[in-house]
């Protein structure tokens, strides 16, 4: 009898350390990192029209980052990958980045967007769903949004930014609203962009935006200038991104990669 206990007791001990043994050799210790943009401006138009702003990164900078992120092998993921990483356990490769572009400017079609296509990398842009209007002839003196029609002809990705709560007169608009109020502009948005993923409006959340994120179907969402990579145990409705903008040295830009 006591022979027998024992064998049983080692069965179980050879069972849990060979189950330790799986989790750790199958656990994703991958670290991402989702890169932020704005507006993107060839270098005159920055300095003539945007000196100063912050987000206003000017075209040969972008290049630069773009070409060195080709240099050292990276590879560029769509939010669908990121989401098969995060959730469905597919692995990605050791060098992967998700390059995203807040606010849906016009610029990040013109003037982005062959960039991506020269090195082969995808792109994914939040858009204000509120500023998707029918526009003019390009006009490099303002931060022109794109139209339905350039969404459809670009070879971008276009999410929700929401549909009007990207301000913060009073705080932030999104603190500002009631379910009913969220649920509404969720659902405006999602009439005119894919709503399966979402930025929250300057990276700022709330209980009760996650909730109705989660109600209305989104799968992912993303803050912003949270400055680190995001890891499996993220929150779904939370997830980090670097914040890279007119004054983000090549160095700085390198650093993120390898934070």
């Amino acid at each position: 009898m006591l022979k027998q206990r024992r064998m049983t007791c080692i069965i179980i001990c050879a069972a849990l350390l060979l189950y330790l043994f799986y989790a750790g050799m199958h656990k994703d210790n991958t670290r991402l990192a989702i890169l932020g943009f704005h507006h993107i401006a060839p270098d005159h138009e920055a300095e003539t029209h945007f000196k100063g702003n912050m987000w206003v990164t000017k075209l040969s900078t972008f290049e630069e980052e773009m070409k060195y992120l080709y240099d050292h092998g990276y590879q560029s993921l769509t939010l669908d990958e990121v989401y098969a990483w995060k959730k469905e356990g597919k692995k990605i490769p050791e060098k992967s980045v998700v390059l995203t572009f807040d606010d849906g400017f016009l610029s990040t079609i013109h003037y982005a967007e062959p960039i991506l296509k020269r090195y082969g990398f995808h792109g994914t842009v939040f858009a204000i769903a509120s500023d998707i209007k029918e526009h003019g002839p390009y006009d490099h003196t303002k931060r022109q949004h794109a139209s339905l029609a350039d969404i459809k002809a670009s070879s971008l990705d276009f999410y929700s930014h929401t549909y009007d709560l990207h301000h913060k007169d009073k705080g932030f608009a999104i603190d500002q609203k009631s379910e009913k109020e969220l649920i509404k502009d969720i659902t405006q948005s999602n009439a005119l962009v894919d709503g399966t993923y979402l930025a929250y409006p300057y990276g700022h959340s709330n209980p009760l935006a996650k909730k109705v994120l989660k109600k209305k179907g989104v799968k992912l969402a993303f803050g912003f200038n949270e400055n680190r990579k995001a890891v499996i145990s993220d929150d779904d409705y939370a997830l980090p991104r670097f914040c890279v903008n007119r004054y983000t040295k090549l160095d700085v830009f390198a650093a993120m990669l390898e934070e």
